[in-house]
């Protein structure tokens, strides 16, 4: 008998793309998922990789690493706060994506932030 396949809708698997790129989930209380999350990966382009992490120092920021390299930029500003390596030659190319993805770069910051981070949510 043959097999007859049809893929599923993108609008169905949008959901569940997105809880995949939010980490594995490690427990479901209260039909909520609880996450063990250190990073989250906002972006990856054409080998940058764009994260922000969980318990991290004052002010909010974000890394971008490329090729063993890393630099990282204060989110309301994209003011870069220290480099190192081949990152650097892409900084333009960074202010620019930035200026289109702060909102989701602030959102990433609060959902991470544990209850005893002293940093806190993204405030400007």
């Amino acid at each position: 008998m043959d097999e007859w396949i049809a893929d599923v809708p993108n609008d169905l698997l949008s959901s569940l793309q997105e809880s995949i790129s939010q980490g594995p989930i490690i427990d479901i209380v209260d039909g909520k998922a609880r996450r063990f999350l250190t990073e989250d990966t906002v972006a990856r382009v054409n080998g940058l990789k764009m994260q922000v992490f969980s318990k991290e120092h004052p002010p909010p920021h974000f890394r971008v690493q490329y090729q063993g390299s890393a630099a990282n930029f204060r989110i309301s500003d994209c003011h870069r706060l220290n480099v190192s390596g081949d990152v650097l030659k892409y900084e333009k190319n960074i202010q620019l994506w930035w200026k289109d993805h702060k909102k989701q770069l602030i959102e990433t910051w609060d959902r991470l932030r544990p209850s005893d981070c002293p940093v806190g949510k993204y405030e400007e």
